[in-house]
């Protein structure tokens, strides 16, 4: 018999806060930055996490550049 599957997590906001793109902007780069430094410490080989949030930043990067 298969193993049961597990859904997986959901996450539910307990408010929402407006900011601006370039503190949003400000918030992913040193969020990247803090996730670069524990992988880096960890010695960890996981790169496609850290590929896809780098992707994310420079999409909303692009975005507001093309907005400005």
């Amino acid at each position: 018999m298969d193993a049961a599957l597990t859904p997986p997590l959901r996450i539910e906001p307990l408010r929402v806060q407006q900011v601006s793109p370039q503190v949003a902007q400000k918030r992913i780069d040193d969020f990247l930055q803090e996730y670069r430094a524990r992988i880096v410490a960890k010695n960890s080989g996981e790169s496609s996490t850290s590929a896809q949030l780098q992707k994310l930043a420079d999409a909303l990067n692009e975005e507001f550049q093309g907005k400005h």
